[in-house]
């Protein structure tokens, strides 16, 4: 599943800044902006990947996390 979350963000990477460096190139209105854009949604996209990454590896500890703090809740409005 890495494997699969790391090209999807590198594929989005290489697309926005890709369209942003030509962009630039090519003098288009708002080019620093689209670059800007390009640079910022991959950031994104790399962080939301290692963070779903990350999630998925320990899905039962933050389970049992979750379960456990909603108990607490649950019996403190008791």
């Amino acid at each position: 599943m890495k494997k699969f979350l790391t090209m999807y963000a590198v594929l989005f990477t290489a697309i926005w800044v890709g369209y942003g460096i030509y962009a630039l190139w090519t003098n288009q209105e708002s080019a620093n902006l689209i670059l800007g854009f390009g640079i910022a949604f991959s950031i994104v996209i790399c962080l939301a990947s290692w963070f779903s990454y990350w999630l998925m590896r320990h899905y039962k500890r933050v389970d049992s996390m979750a379960k456990n703090i909603l108990s607490h809740a649950k019996n403190k409005t008791k």
